[in-house]
C-alpha cells in the first residue's frame, strides 16, 4: 500500500481521536488543578454539570441528566463532588454554581477555545497536505 494510501485509511479510521474534546477536557481540568484549587479532586466530567449550572443557572440533577444525556445517578455523584469542593451549593430546587464554580468553568472554556482552535488549524493543514498529495 502506497504512503498516500496509508494517511488517507488513518484519516478514515483515526480521524476522531485528532479531535477528541472530552479527552481534551480531561487534560487541560488536569493542567488547571495546579492553579484552582480542589479541581484535581472532581472527575473531569463534572465538568459537564457544572457548565449547565453556570449557562442556565439553578438547576436539578434530573433536568441536568436529560440536558447532557448523563445518568441521574452519575449527575448526583458529580454534582456532590462539585459542592464539596465550593465549585456548586444546594439549593431548595437543586444546585447553583457558586462564584468559584463560575471561575473554575471560565477558566476552562478558556482553555478548550484555545485548544481546540490549535487542533483545528492543525487538522486543516493536514487535510491540506492530503488534498495536494492526493492531486
Amino acid at each position: 500500500m502506497s504512503n498516500k494510501q496509508q494517511k488517507l485509511a488513518a484519516l478514515f479510521c483515526h480521524g476522531d481521536a485528532v479531535l477528541n474534546p472530552k479527552r481534551w477536557l480531561a487534560e487541560e481540568a488536569g493542567d488547571l488543578a495546579t492553579t484552582i484549587l480542589g479541581f484535581d479532586e472532581i472527575p473531569p466530567q463534572a465538568i459537564l454539570p457544572l457548565a449547565n449550572l453556570v449557562a442556565t443557572g439553578e438547576n436539578d440533577a434530573q433536568r441536568i441528566s436529560l440536558a447532557l444525556g448523563i445518568d441521574e445517578s452519575k449527575v448526583n455523584e458529580y454534582l456532590e463532588a462539585l459542592c464539596e469542593f465550593k465549585f456548586a451549593e444546594k439549593t431548595w430546587n437543586g444546585y447553583k454554581a457558586t462564584q468559584n464554580g463560575e471561575q473554575a468553568f471560565e477558566a476552562i472554556a478558556q482553555r478548550m477555545i484555545a485548544r481546540e482552535l490549535y487542533e483545528v488549524n492543525a487538522r486543516l493543514q493536514h487535510l491540506k497536505e492530503l488534498t495536494q498529495a492526493a492531486n
